[in-house]
């Protein structure tokens, strides 16, 4: 009896799986008859459109920003590929014509920030003319650059050493020499015409040469720049044979040292 209901058991759970097996292939094969009436969807690549860069020139000079050296060029100005205004030189010398003093330098000429010729030594005269390229600014120079010279004509009448009132202008206008040339000694030679005694003729020299000294200190020249020499009847300028020539004598000459 329990081997007839195991059988039927095994009979019913067979029967069962048959039944869901054919179930399935049923519904299998509606499925696909339903897909074959499904098209499938076509997909197409959307476009890629290119974003344009966008090149910002804020002085409108053609150089872009990124590239441009002188970002605030003035309107109009014509500029290098730095993007900076090309300045005009026509002497070529280095300083633009705006701002060239000197705009027509010989090519090859050294200049100073204005545009004209070197001046080394700064006493007015240019290198290329300066005959004394050195010279101190305690001189006055020359049109050739040299420091300026002066002489001093003093003549004195017979056995006199005084300095009269003719002799003021002549002092005054050495004394503003002096003062402007502060690098100069002053070494004052005294001299007489040929008349008396050697000796008497070298103290007179000497008086006179120390009378000139004495009125350039009142002019406010220091006396440690003032030598005064008495030389007698020594170097004559003119023949001791005539009046006119004894007068000429009756001097003083000045040598200025730098």
């Amino acid at each position: 009896m329990q081997y007839i209901l195991t059988l039927f058991l095994s009979s019913l759970l067979a029967t069962s799986l048959f039944a869901a097996e054919d179930k399935f292939s049923d519904s299998s094969q509606a499925t696909q008859s339903e897909f074959a009436y499904i098209q499938p969807i076509a997909v197409e690549e959307a476009p890629i459109s290119k974003v344009k860069k966008v090149i910002l020139d804020d002085d409108k000079d053609g150089v872009p920003n990124e590239k441009d050296r002188c970002p605030t060029t003035p309107k109009g100005d014509k500029v290098d590929i730095t993007g900076c205004t090309i300045l005009n030189d026509a002497d070529k010398d280095g300083v633009p014509d705006k701002d060239d003093k000197c705009p027509e330098t010989l090519l090859g000429t050294k200049v100073d920030y204005r545009g004209c010729e070197l001046d080394s030594d700064d006493d007015g005269v240019v290198d290329s003319k300066d005959q004394c390229p050195n010279t101190s600014k305690d001189f006055v120079a020359d049109g050739y650059g040299c420091p300026q010279t002066a002489t001093l004509k003093v003549n004195f009448a017979t056995n006199k050493y005084d300095v009269d009132d003719r002799l003021i202008n002549q002092l005054q206008t050495f004394a503003l020499f002096l003062k402007e040339n502060p690098g100069y000694q002053v070494i004052l030679y005294g001299y007489t015409d040929s008349i008396g005694d050697d000796a008497a003729n070298k103290l007179l020299s000497q008086n006179r040469a120390n009378a000139v000294k004495e009125a350039l200190t009142r002019y406010g020249i220091s006396k440690m720049k003032l030598t005064a020499i008495g030389r007698g009847k020594e170097n004559p300028v003119a023949s001791n044979k005539t009046k006119e020539g004894r007068a000429k004598n009756r001097r003083i000459e000045v040598e200025l040292i730098k």
